[in-house]
């Protein structure tokens, strides 16, 4: 035998995934409605917060595991008063095998990864098969915080268990109808308008003409799906990208107000402190 011979090393495979723990109190972080390529698995410890996917609301309970399917639209909310401590798992299903050409991926994963089948938002303690879920998932989060040798050939093996568990107890669904399906895009459409231009003058009664609504039905739908107004989600969007410039930048206050489309400095201001309980300059402070 060589005298070069070793165990491989931790992670040799590069096996890509996300793993967090995320804890949310006092109005923070607020998470805002977005979405991504990946699968989204969170299982909360204890506390509760406010989460929209796609169209459902729930408030999150000690225990829950929520679900979120890959470019499933969703935001996580912070309640009054009131905290969250969750983990966080997130995975591309290419590293499940959906990019494989082969039987098993075209039945299983793509239609995942597709939108095809529908993965439910939540499971809780008392639905089908919760146990055998958490113990899966919680014996992933175990391999992932030990990586012990050669853990991600069992990590991953214990992934496609977790997706075994869900499809045998009826946690993952056929499509949506192509009216759903086209009423999610064009609202990703909207909300992708308003990342890119949320520095600019914005007006409810425009956004809704421009996407081919009248202005009630507008509202009524944003706040449907997003939990918000879109005037709330707009001040939202602009006070995040404030705290960026904040801690991330030496401009004036007054400045960064302008840079992200509060063309008023005392509004600016009463709207930060409403949201995070201090100035933008003791805010700056804090984090520096």
């Amino acid at each position: 035998m060589s005298k070069y011979s070793r165990f491989l090393k931790d992670n040799p495979s590069g096996f890509p995934f996300d793993y967090e723990k995320n804890h949310i109190q006092n109005g923070y972080p607020n998470v805002m409605y977005h979405w991504h390529p990946e699968l989204e698995i969170i299982f909360v410890h204890n506390g509760t917060a406010s989460y929209h996917i796609n169209s459902e609301q729930f408030e999150s309970q000690a225990g829950d595991i929520i679900l979120i399917q890959p470019t499933a639209m969703h935001a996580i909310h912070p309640l009054d008063n009131r905290e969250e401590h969750s983990t966080v798992f997130r995975i591309h299903l290419d590293n499940l095998g959906r990019n494989n050409i082969e039987t098993f991926s075209q039945r299983y994963i793509q239609p995942l990864h597709s939108g095809h089948f529908h993965l439910v938002s939540l499971l809780q303690p008392s639905d089908t098969g919760y146990s055998d879920i958490k113990n899966c998932l919680l014996s992933i989060f175990a391999l992932i915080e030990e990586q012990s040798l050669y853990y991600d050939m069992l990590l991953k093996a214990k992934l496609h268990e977790l997706l075994y568990l869900l499809f045998k107890h009826r946690h993952v669904n056929r499509h949506y109808t192509d009216d759903t399906y086209q009423k999610y895009q064009k609202l990703k459409d909207l909300i992708h308008f308003l990342q890119e231009n949320y520095d600019k003058d914005i007006s409810i009664e425009q956004l809704a003409k421009d996407f081919g609504y009248s202005k009630n039905h507008f509202m009524s739908i944003f706040k449907l799906h997003t939990g918000s107004s879109c005037m709330d989600f707009l001040i939202q969007l602009r006070l995040n990208k404030a705290c960026e410039a904040l801690i991330h930048s030496l401009d004036p206050i007054s400045e960064i107000a302008k840079q992200v489309g509060f063309n008023n400095l005392s509004n600016f201001n009463r709207q930060f402190k409403q949201r995070y309980h201090m100035t933008p300059h003791h805010y700056r402070k804090q984090k520096k």
